[in-house]
């Protein structure tokens, strides 16, 4: 079956050399869009190729989906990727309205990267970003100088583990309190906080493998704060009117 085997191999190939300017540049990384990946996907093995989404939770919390890509061969169908995407409805602003689909696209993308049709990084945001570009607040919000509590100094990337050091509970948990201690530096509005969240988004995943509990409570906080920067943010703009 080398035949089919090399569809999969030239497949990445092509992605691998895609020009930069087809690709999406986030904080620096470079993405192939979700639609890229699948249309590689399916110009390598048409209908004998196939991506299953399963919704694991959709409710008013939380929307968990994963999916499976699979290929025909010795006339079975055999998995060749998989991965996992799980969204907040409080958490971004994209998804009020599209949690859903975004996770289901985020899966989709995360699936076909692990089977090497990435085309750049491995990631789960580039469809996020743009959906908050399309769907942004309808009214724009008039900024306003906010005070800020008195902290020894203005946090950086460095001052939290990132995923690849984080291995222990207690490194886990150090995570979890810092990034609610420095989200004080980025509750004037709900697009602030959301980009600080999708900056420590790997980090907040790797939370799930090490200590679940921590990452339960981590949620219940991140929610919390998120419902407060809205009200305020509502606030402002009742305010500014």
């Amino acid at each position: 079956m080398k035949k089919k085997e090399d569809r999969l191999i030239q497949a990445v190939s092509k992605m691998a050399d895609l020009p930069d300017e087809n690709k999406v540049n986030i904080k620096g990384k470079l993405y192939a869009e979700v639609h890229t990946r699948v249309q590689a996907f399916r110009l390598a093995y048409g209908e004998e190729g196939r991506i299953m989404t399963m919704i694991h939770q959709h409710d008013d919390e939380k929307v968990m989906t994963e999916t499976t890509i699979q290929i025909l061969r010795n006339d079975r169908w055999d998995t060749i990727g998989n991965d996992f995407a799980e969204e907040y409805r409080g958490v971004g602003m994209v998804n009020k309205t599209s949690a859903l689909e975004n996770c289901i696209t985020s899966s989709i993308g995360r699936a076909l990267s692990s089977c090497a049709l990435s085309g750049g990084n491995y990631a789960s945001f580039e469809e996020v970003d743009h959906a908050m570009n399309g769907k942004a607040e309808s009214k724009p919000v008039k900024s306003k100088p906010v005070k800020k509590k008195a902290t020894d100094a203005t946090p950086t990337e460095k001052d939290l583990a990132n995923a690849d050091e984080m291995k222990t509970v207690d490194q886990a948990k150090l995570f979890s309190e810092g990034f609610i201690k420095y989200s004080v530096f980025h509750d004037d509005n709900i697009e602030s906080f959301t980009n600080w969240y999708k900056r420590n988004f790997a980090s907040i995943r790797k939370l799930q493998e090490i200590d679940p509990e921590t990452r339960e409570e981590f949620d219940a906080k991140v929610i919390e704060l998120t419902d407060k920067i809205k009200q305020k943010q509502q606030t402002t703009e009742v305010q500014n009117d």
